[in-house]
C-alpha cells in the first residue's frame, strides 16, 4: 500500500502539480499576467478569500483557447491508446511543446489536478452524453442517453457549486455554470445560451430518480439541445475514470475510434471573453466568430491536414506519429498536398 505524505489524508490524495509545474501551465495557456498567482498559500488564499470564480473563469477561459479537444493518440501514434494519468497528461499537454491536448476525460482530469493544485474544492464525477445529437448530426431536444462516457468537475467556491468542463469540445460549455436549475448564461457570443435543469431521463428504470442535464440552445427562441446528464452525489474513483476511457478509447461503437476530431476556442484581443471556435472533423475545417462560419476548407491528403493541425489548431506531429496512422481506417490519401492553393 502506497504511503500518504505527511500531513494528507485518504480523501485529498488525489493528484497535484507542484508549483514549478503549474508555472509552466501558465506559460503553456498564456495567461495574463494579473491571473498568474503564486501556486501554494497565495493562490489558495485568492481561491477561498478574494476572486476565486474569476480566477476558475480566466483559467478555463485561456486552457479552452489554447489547450485543444482532440484524439489524435488513437489515431497519430504507434500505440494508439489515451492515457489518464495527470504527470503523463502534463507531460504531453505541457511539456511536450507540441501544442497538444485530450479529449473529454483526460481533459478535465488534467484540468481537475491542476484546480485542486491551486487549492480549488474539486469533485470529479462521470456523465452521460447525448447521443442522439451525435449519431443524427444536428441539435434536437430529443435525447438517447448511454453509459457513463463523460466526465466533469464540480467546483465549490465558498458554497456555491460549478460546473467545470473543458473536454467536450465545440458547443460545450465555456465558462464556470452555477449548479441552480434554469440559470441560463451566454457561453458564446451572439446568443449562444447555457443551463442545467433538474430532469428524469426515458433510459432510467425509475422515473423519480432526477438528475442534472445541461442543455444548450442556439438563438432566443431556439429550443434546448441536452448535451449531457450527471449525479453530483456519487463517489467516483480514478479507476473508475481509466474504466470508462478504456472504452472510449478501444470500442467500435466509440466514434473516437473512427474519427478524427479536434478543436479548440478563440477568445477575443482583451483576452476576456471566448467568441469563436476552430474545428477539426476528419477531412475538412470550420472556423466560427461570433456564431457565423469565417472559414471552410476541404482536406483531401494526409498532408492537408497534418499541415491544418498546425496551422488551425497548433499541433506539430512527430514523424514517429505522422506514420502511426497508416493502415487506420482515418488515414486520408497520401498524395501531394493542395493545401493553401
Amino acid at each position: 500500500m502506497a504511503h500518504l505524505p505527511k500531513g494528507q489524508s485518504v480523501r485529498d490524495a488525489r493528484n497535484r502539480f507542484s508549483s514549478a509545474q503549474i508555472r509552466q501551465y501558465y506559460e503553456r495557456i498564456d495567461l495574463p499576467t494579473k491571473y498568474r498567482y503564486e501556486p501554494g498559500d497565495f493562490s489558495k488564499e485568492v481561491v477561498k478569500q478574494r476572486d476565486g470564480h474569476g480566477f476558475l473563469n480566466a483559467l478555463q477561459r485561456h486552457t479552452l483557447a489554447h489547450v485543444p479537444f482532440e484524439n489524435l493518440e488513437l489515431h497519430y501514434s504507434s500505440h494508439h491508446s489515451c492515457s489518464v494519468n495527470a504527470d503523463s497528461l502534463f507531460e504531453r499537454i505541457v511539456r511536450s511543446g507540441k501544442g497538444r491536448g485530450a479529449y473529454c476525460i483526460a481533459s478535465n482530469i488534467f484540468f481537475g489536478t491542476i484546480l485542486r493544485s491551486l487549492g480549488y474544492e474539486v469533485m470529479s464525477v462521470g456523465a452521460r452524453i447525448n447521443t442522439y445529437n451525435q449519431h443524427n448530426g444536428e441539435d434536437s431536444t430529443s435525447a438517447c442517453f448511454g453509459g457513463r462516457s463523460h466526465m466533469i468537475n464540480i467546483v465549490t467556491i465558498r458554497r456555491e457549486r460549478f460546473v467545470v468542463d473543458v473536454g467536450f469540445g465545440v458547443g460545450g460549455p465555456t465558462i464556470p455554470i452555477p449548479l441552480k436549475e434554469d440559470e441560463e448564461l451566454l457561453s458564446m457570443p451572439p446568443n449562444e445560451y447555457i443551463r442545467v435543469r433538474k430532469g428524469s431521463i426515458l433510459e432510467a428504470e425509475h422515473p423519480d430518480i432526477k438528475m442534472w442535464i445541461l442543455e444548450r440552445r442556439s438563438g432566443q427562441d431556439g429550443s434546448w439541445t441536452p448535451l449531457y446528464c450527471f449525479e453530483d452525489s456519487i463517489c467516483f474513483l480514478t479507476p473508475d475514470f481509466e474504466v470508462m476511457t478504456y472504452w472510449t478509447s478501444t470500442s467500435r461503437k466509440s466514434f473516437y475510434t473512427y474519427r478524427i476530431i479536434t478543436s479548440k476556442y478563440i477568445i477575443d484581443e482583451a483576452k476576456e471573453a471566448v467568441i469563436g471556435d476552430v474545428a477539426l472533423y476528419d477531412d475538412h475545417v470550420v472556423r466560427r466568430i461570433r456564431g457565423r462560419p469565417d472559414q471552410e476548407i476541404e482536406l483531401k491528403t494526409e498532408e492537408d491536414r497534418v499541415e491544418a493541425l498546425e496551422k488551425f489548431i497548433g499541433i506539430r506531429l512527430t514523424d514517429a506519429e505522422k506514420a502511426g496512422i497508416t493502415g487506420m481506417v482515418t488515414e486520408l490519401p497520401l498524395e501531394d498536398s493542395e493545401f493553401g492553393e
